[in-house]
């Protein structure tokens, strides 16, 4: 193996030391070569490699300036037939990848992670266009993107070894070029943090385009905003995002969670799940048949336990941004013949002076949570008995009348999937 340095202080040496390669200038390893680059890396012009090639990086942040490129030996310059860049800490010492190219030939050939200090993404989204393989550690997207070309491929990912997308409702995606027409199961090895692998795996019919997948913590009533639902529900949201709309696509989306991560209710109420779909129309979380569930098998390992698999199948009508999520809620015919009061006018005149709900049965057992504009909970009745008349029961509105406007609701009815919507208070 070339050694481009080798210091007895490592973590000096990382501080100090910097190989360049300038604008102009190249650098190739040779097929069955194997490098150790112990230094921090900025390459401005040109690093190739051939197949079966092997370059170590052991150094603290790899960094592709906007001229740098990643060259391979493929006809095309561009189709990953070149050696592997593996991501090594002596320390387990986070590492660094600061991508200031958009183009996918500034991407790495083959990107191997082999640090269980993890590799963390600055810059811009980063490419790769052979294999992304997972050896230890993760690779944290941080807000960025790691696009894969269309025939690129994924493997060594496990619980403890995938692409951590963040916790948050936007952030970065991991994304993969697809081939068009029927695409059998691309997997997305994802979670939200190091400890919570929720991969999901989806097999596409449509057009040549990219598929983009993410997880986030909660479920939120509104699918990225809202109040959440981390009781009858997996806290957790798959957001499936597409690059171009095609009336006719199909979907099969298969996605993976932990017992650890179940609400309350789900827990005790596993087997009657289903994956759940955002309507953008109704603005609902829907209802399906409760779905077989599978183990935990989107895993280049052995099958997780405590882990279940659930599918949805002829997902059609796809928008750019699709929200999925699992769900023991349900609803029967007796709730649509509720009637709930759009507002109440509680001013003494005899009038809509409380939020009555008409047509509930005397056995029906019903939670009343109300939100003021802040998303602060300002009302909250766990046997609700038609007796809200504006008056707050929460922390330092107790006792208050609340001001006129209007407040977000979450009504539940005995097992029944909640119903949300809005109350105006108007004097």
């Amino acid at each position: 193996m070339l050694v481009f340095f080798l210091a007895p202080k490592l973590a000096k040496a990382q501080e100090l030391i910097e190989m360049s390669i300038a604008p102009g200038e190249s650098l190739s390893v040779h097929s069955g070569e194997g490098v150790g680059i112990f230094s921090s890396v900025k390459n401005a012009g040109s690093f190739g490699s051939h197949p079966n090639a092997v370059v170590s990086f052991f150094g603290q942040r790899w960094t592709n300036r906007p001229s740098g490129r990643i060259a391979d030996e493929s006809i095309n310059g561009n189709s990953g037939q070149g050696g592997i860049f593996r991501f090594r800490s002596a320390a387990n010492s986070t590492q660094f990848i600061e991508s200031q190219n958009l183009q996918a030939n500034a991407g790495f050939t083959n990107l191997t992670i082999r640090n269980s200090g993890n590799v963390n993404l600055e810059g811009s989204d980063l490419h790769i266009r052979g294999s992304l393989n997972f050896e230890a550690g993760h690779l944290i997207l941080n807000n960025r993107n790691a696009v894969l070309s269309e025939n690129a491929t994924i493997a060594g990912f496990d619980k403890d070894k995938f692409v951590v997308t963040g916790s948050a409702t936007n952030g970065g995606f991991l994304v993969k070029n697809s081939t068009g027409q029927q695409q059998p199961d691309m997997v997305f090895p994802i979670g939200t943090d190091p400890g919570s692998y929720t991969p999901a795996s989806v097999n596409y019919r449509g057009v040549t385009q990219d598929i983009k997948v993410r997880v986030f913590d909660n479920v939120y009533s509104k699918a990225v905003l809202g109040i959440p639902d981390n009781v009858n529900y997996v806290p957790k949201t798959w957001n499936v995002s597409f690059s171009a709309t095609d009336p006719n696509a199909v979907i099969i989306l298969n996605t993976q969670h932990n017992a650890g991560d179940e609400g309350a209710n789900f827990a005790s109420n596993r087997l009657t799940s289903f994956l759940s779909r955002y309507s953008t129309s109704t603005e609902l979380w829907d209802n399906v048949t409760p779905t077989a569930l599978g183990s935990g098998t989107l895993t280049s390992g052995a099958a997780i336990a405590n882990a279940y698999l659930h599918t949805r199948t002829g997902i059609t009508g796809l928008a750019l941004n699709e929200y999925f999520s699992k769900s023991v809620v349900k609803v029967t015919a007796g709730i649509a013949g509720l009637r709930i009061p759009a507002g109440i006018s509680p001013n003494n005149d005899g009038l809509n002076e409380k939020f009555i709900i008409e047509n509930l049965k005397p056995t029906d057992k019903v939670k009343l949570d109300i939100y003021n504009r802040w998303q602060t909970l300002v009302f909250r009745d766990g046997n609700y008995k038609n007796t809200f008349d504006g008056i707050g029961n929460q922390k330092g509105l107790v006792n208050n009348e609340l001001p006129d406007g209007t407040y977000y609701y979450i009504l539940n009815i005995n097992t029944e999937k909640p119903i949300t919507g809005y109350i105006v208070i108007n004097r």
